[in-house]
């Protein structure tokens, strides 16, 4: 994360408890105003600027869950990260498409600010010196405790850990993202290839039970060919998958088994 941001967010932690409150962060800047409200289905949110007031409307679902959360903290990223907020205050917004699931930069940026909004550093860091290996499970029970979305608890979890692990994003099937941690990409698994998902796969099944709220595992291990179509090396894998609501939406963690650490 940029320097910049990253001393932005610090700021915005300073004497902040978690779950963080996002209500205090928008009302201590004085010129965002919020206009919660049902803007259907497919709406996470929008913020834009109104240069005859010189103020933000900040727009995102009136019922509060932890996606709305990250939403609301994504376009709070829009407003803080100096290039969007140029933008911004150019007059140029959009609806936005947070929860990683989007291609373009700008997006993935305020996506980042969000999860580094919502989710403690330093507590994750000691967390990871206490127990070091943490299931999707744990991670799931993690993002209730900070209110955040599983997918960005998930992510930063993988971007933090020495263990040989990697997060995937599905949707209908097929792959939307992957992200592997330092150890798994050094062991050869950085890129899957194959873009499809399993069909026997924990995954697969979990894609088939969305709104379910159940968490589903494989009965035994499978081999990294079942996965990876591109690969230095083989091991046994074991997969955890989670339905993201009734988004279509399936969160996978992928785990090296032969990992000793």
């Amino acid at each position: 994360m940029d320097s910049e941001v990253k001393q932005i967010i610090d700021e915005l932690h300073k004497e902040a408890k978690f779950p963080i409150d996002l209500n205090r962060i928008i009302q201590s800047e004085g010129n965002i105003r919020t206009r919660p409200a049902n803007y259907g289905e497919k709406f996470d949110g929008r913020i834009e600027y109104i240069r005859e007031k010189r103020i933000f409307i900040l727009y995102y679902p009136d019922v509060i869950t932890p996606r709305v959360r990250f939403s609301i903290g994504h376009e709070l990223g829009h407003f803080y990260i100096p290039e969007h907020r140029n933008l911004l205050l150019a007059g140029k917004s959009h609806n936005s498409k947070s929860g990683f699931i989007s291609d373009k930069r700008l997006e993935r940026e305020a996506d980042e600010f969000a999860s580094y909004l919502l989710i403690s550093q330093p507590y994750l860091e000691k967390l990871l010196w206490q127990k070091k290996f943490l299931t999707l499970k744990d991670l799931l029970e993690l993002s209730n405790e900070f209110q955040a979305s599983a997918t960005a608890m998930a992510i930063r979890y993988v971007r933090m850990t020495p263990e040989p692990c990697a997060i995937i994003l599905s949707q209908d099937g097929q792959q939307k993202f992957y992200w592997p941690s330092d150890e798994m990409e050094c062991r050869g698994f950085n890129w899957r290839g194959c873009k499809s998902i399993p069909p026997k796969s924990a995954t697969s099944e979990a894609a088939k039970n969305q709104g379910s709220g159940q968490l589903f595992e494989n009965e035994k291990e499978s081999d990294s060919s079942v996965w990876f179509s591109s690969r230095k090396r083989e091991c046994e894998l074991w997969e955890e998958a989670f339905p993201l609501g009734y988004t279509g939406l399936v969160l996978t963690m992928l785990s090296d088994t032969s990992y000793n650490g």
